[in-house]
């Protein structure tokens, strides 16, 4: 609900600020236009600034969407090349797959999510880790992490350039991971046996369209040991709905002077 109350939030303030725009540029009226003629003009030009907004957010959309798709493709192939070098097995009552060279578990699948595992996984960590280990995979797997982390990874292609825009993707993927831990600490889990876990399998590679249990290392270490709440995008998450509108009304307002 509150998104879409953000989402008319942000379509109003669209449209207000190219009517003020576009009502600005009708100053012209005062020199003899009729009344009839003035407003044709002042609604022409909102549909001129309102054709330029859509056609931007048209253009920012499909750029996200090729992204998407590029992003997608990847994982897909990623997917692909677990899948065939994985031996089936279980760990701790769940299903896993067993894949040589991976250095902790990683959860991958659009859909259908699957866990993987490496193969020294059950005598690099106790039998109450390994247990902590895959509660915490396990709900990767039930909150479709993998698609959640290609859409992140689709946006950092975007704005990857922005240190404020990296920041807030390196608290959202954070946030997956954290949401993890806390579905295995109300399923049993205890938090020491999460935080050992975690420095014991170290810092995994670069991919960032898989969700892994040893990601945003520190982040999750704070959590756990009680010296930092969850991330959140607070107090960005406060102001979004207002982003589209200030956005548009800079736009509107350069090319109003502009024009």
């Amino acid at each position: 609900m509150r998104r879409v109350i953000g989402l008319g939030f942000a379509l109003g303030g669209v449209a207000l600020a190219c009517l003020l725009v576009g009502m600005g540029n009708g100053s012209d009226c005062a020199t003899g236009m009729s009344s009839a003629a003035c407003l044709g003009g002042s609604l022409g030009g909102v549909r001129t600034w309102l054709g330029f907004g859509g056609a931007a957010a048209a253009t920012a959309i499909g750029l996200l969407g090729v992204s998407v798709i590029v992003q997608a493709r990847r994982h897909r192939r990623l997917e692909a090349g677990l899948r065939e070098l994985a031996r089936p097995e279980r760990l701790a009552d769940h299903s896993v797959g067993i894949v040589t060279g991976l250095d902790a578990p990683y959860v991958a699948g659009l859909r259908g999510a699957r866990i993987y595992c490496p193969p020294d996984l059950d005598w690099r960590l106790s039998e109450s880790e390994l247990r902590a280990v895959l509660l915490h995979e396990r709900h990767h797997q039930a909150s479709h992490a993998p698609a959640r982390l290609v859409v992140l990874a689709s946006i950092e292609t975007l704005v990857g350039w922005l240190p404020a825009a990296m920041r807030w993707l390196e608290v959202r993927r954070a946030a997956i991971e954290i949401g993890a831990d806390e579905h295995a600490l109300t399923s049993g889990a205890r938090r020491s046996d999460l935080a050992r876990a975690l420095l014991k399998l170290g810092s995994p590679g670069a991919e960032s369209s898989l969700p892994s249990y040893a990601s945003a290392s520190e982040l999750r270490l704070r959590h756990l040991t009680g010296q930092e709440a969850p991330p959140h995008s607070w107090p960005y998450g406060a102001i979004r709905p207002l982003v589209p509108s200030i956005a548009a009304f800079a736009a509107c307002l350069v090319l109003g002077l502009a024009t």
